[in-house]
């Protein structure tokens, strides 16, 4: 009988491993989001989406960082949607080719995107005249509800 208490406590220990190996990957999953660069103004049930802007020569630029449990790999680039009560503001990606990466000891991915967009543009996201943001890539889709 020793032997089989044995047997189910060692199968109990794998157990509880498992568990603090997913909660380990959970708490991680949060310092991942936290250390995000930009600011945070989106966010759903698929992840979320933080920007920021860079000047390059006289070009604006808004950079995203999308954490998400969705991989994003394209040759064809992306555009950004910003939805609103009366209008929709779209910008296309600077790039075509774009590719996330697996985030440090998650089960999520990164990605950075960086989009064109004039000084217009840039009010409009301040401001915050949309009340969800849509990202389109590829035939798939990710939607993001305002956080600011």
């Amino acid at each position: 009988m020793s032997f089989l208490n044995n047997i189910s406590k060692a199968i109990a220990s794998i157990g509880n491993n498992k568990t603090k190996n997913n909660l380990d990957n959970k708490a991680t999953d949060e310092i991942s989001s936290e250390e995000l660069e930009g600011e945070k103004i989106g966010a759903s049930k698929d992840g979320q989406l933080n920007v920021g802007i860079q000047e390059l020569s006289g070009y604006l630029f808004l950079e995203t960082f999308i954490l998400s449990n969705v991989t994003i790999k394209t040759f064809n680039g992306a555009k950004l949607t910003f939805i609103g009560d009366k209008e929709e503001f779209i910008v296309a990606s600077d790039t075509q080719e774009i590719k996330s990466d697996l985030a440090s000891n998650s089960f999520k991915y990164i990605t950075q995107i960086s989009f064109d967009i004039t000084e217009e543009g840039v009010e409009r996201i301040k401001n915050g005249y949309f009340s969800k943001i849509q990202l389109d890539f590829k035939r798939k889709s990710l939607l993001f509800n305002k956080t600011i």
